[in-house]
């Protein structure tokens, strides 16, 4: 998003964004991850079996949030040293293949930038953005679906 905005992305495993938020100037990541994950659950009637997020979001209070919703699997790397416990955790295989498809997922990020407006908003103010990235996404979404039902 533009500067004093800052987009958020929730998306499945199939690449359809699921959940966007844009909020005004630069808040924590970390407070923001929970509520995504309760309105995706809300919309679907499921409860995601795995979330994964940058370091930015890995605090034990996210995780112990998800894992209160019924999320069974919460990989996300914690933020500064990692005690001996949690660096084996961080280095199971499966944590470390969850990490490796979550950074597959920047590209979204960048073809929503590139390819969907989210790199700067033409609407004035922080309702205009929001409008601005949701049609983006709706467009992103329209193309993806019809990619995969082909």
């Amino acid at each position: 998003m533009e500067f004093g905005h800052k987009g958020q992305l929730v998306e499945g495993d199939d690449g359809i964004v699921v959940d966007y938020t844009v909020e005004h100037g630069n808040p924590a990541d970390a407070p923001q991850l929970a509520p995504a994950v309760e309105r995706v659950i809300h919309r679907t009637g499921r409860t995601p079996r795995t979330v994964t997020a940058d370091r930015g979001y890995g605090e034990k209070s996210v995780e112990d949030a998800l894992t209160d919703l019924g999320v069974r699997n919460v990989v996300i790397p914690r933020k500064g040293k990692p005690t001996a416990t949690r660096k084996a955790i961080e280095h199971r295989p499966a944590f470390r293949r969850t990490v490796k498809w979550r950074t597959g997922c920047e590209g979204r990020i960048s073809t929503l930038k590139r390819g969907y407006g989210w790199d700067r908003t033409r609407i004035n103010g922080t309702e205009g953005a929001r409008i601005w990235a949701g049609h983006g996404v709706l467009a992103h979404n329209l193309v993806k679906i019809s990619a995969l039902a082909a």
